[in-house]
């Protein structure tokens, strides 16, 4: 067992080293399943077969521990993801051990369909320790949001948001931007003109079930960007430290509106750009970068005082993003947690590296990744 003297001088090092790059500080980001009672066309939950017994999924206990050694680090926030998180079970119980362990002050966050099952209500997350909520909403017309997700009411979603809202809750609505769904998009746009939300406009990414999608679907940024040239007119940018959101998209509050929209395009504007995420999948894989392979299997850490060595490893692994040739430039695609099955090698990149030395190729599109041939409108 380290002398506790260490372990603390160890710790506040590497906290003193991370804060001197003057990067974000590291949060936490749990996948805490991965099936879903909707079937995106991007997605396809359905296709992939949950976790069981013996894969042995993190437990409450287990989610407690690693907030626990976590607000050591100073790490004062958490996002669920899933699959659709709220399915579990015991998902009240994750949220308050979450919040245990990171101290009151400490944002806890989920990403939902928001049609909640009959036992659940945003009051109950709230009560648990919930602070902002994520809802995804594709389409504001219920047949056409039944193509894309495969079921769902997206009036119950709307009125998760209201609910939400009325509560405190931080809302963000996230909206998949597809090329036959354009106008879908646009209309859940317009519900930040008279709601204090943000709505958040993703690019479909090349990965998954999306790859059959991606030739056809794929619109990027830059041209939607275009199509929304009369609301950048009078658009007034948006904090992102006031809005509490790490992505690297630009917020901005068009003039009059109570909300605010951005795009978050990791297919044609993907960057390494201030990535502070420490990725945990849903049986207890830590992935503190997506192009250097630095995995840790946090389950082997539980005991004892084993998390403090767990999370020097992954602060160290975060620090030494420097030395990745994609840092602050541009990778290819994301990682998506639900696939955590597939054979990830040890210690070497699992996704190709493309170093990056212009500000136009920062934002640029290569063929060779064949991302869609959009372009990025960063200003």
């Amino acid at each position: 067992m380290p002398d506790v003297l260490t372990t603390e001088s160890e710790r506040e090092q590497l906290r003193a080293q991370f804060a001197a790059t003057g990067r974000n500080h590291p949060y936490l980001a749990f996948t805490v399943n991965s099936i879903c009672d909707r079937d995106c066309v991007f997605c396809k939950p359905r296709c992939v077969e949950d976790y069981g017994p013996k894969d042995q999924p993190l437990q409450v206990t287990d989610y407690r521990a690693i907030a626990r050694e976590a607000g050591l680090w100073g790490v004062r926030k958490a996002h669920l993801s899933g699959g659709e998180p709220t399915l579990r079970t015991d998902i009240l119980g994750i949220i308050a051990a979450l919040r245990e362990g990171l101290g009151a002050d400490a944002k806890i966050g989920i990403t939902t369909h928001g049609n909640l099952r009959r036992s659940l209500s945003v009051e109950r997350l709230h009560e648990a320790g919930l602070t902002y909520i994520n809802v995804s909403i594709h389409s504001l017309e219920p047949e056409r949001s039944a193509d894309i997700m495969g079921g769902g009411d997206p009036a119950r979603a709307l009125s998760t948001v209201r609910t939400a809202l009325a509560l405190g809750l931080q809302v963000k609505v996230n909206c998949v931007l597809q090329r036959s769904y354009l106008d879908d998009a646009f209309a859940v746009l317009e519900l930040a003109r008279d709601l204090p939300i943000s709505v958040r406009l993703i690019e479909l990414q090349n990965i998954g079930p999306a790859t059959l999608l991606f030739p056809q679907e794929f619109i990027s940024e830059a041209e939607v960007t275009q199509r929304l040239a009369d609301l950048y007119a009078d658009a007034g940018d948006v904090s992102r430290a006031a809005l509490g959101v790490r992505s690297p998209g630009r917020y901005v509050q068009p003039a009059g509106w109570a909300g605010n929209f951005a795009f978050i395009s990791n297919s044609s504007c993907a960057t390494c750009s201030d990535a502070n995420r420490i990725k945990v999948t849903p049986t207890g894989v830590a992935r503190p970068c997506i192009l250097h392979n630095r995995d840790l299997e946090l389950r082997d850490y539980l005991d004892g005082r084993g998390l403090h060595a767990a999370f020097t490893h992954l602060f160290t692994a975060i620090l030494e993003r420097d030395g990745n040739p994609a840092w602050r430039g541009y990778h290819y695609v994301d990682y998506d947690l639900r696939w955590d099955r597939i054979d990830r090698p040890k210690g070497v990149p699992v996704l190709p590296l493309t170093p990056v030395n212009t500000p136009e190729a920062r934002c640029g599109v290569t063929a060779e990744h064949g991302n869609g041939g959009g372009a990025c409108s960063r200003r």
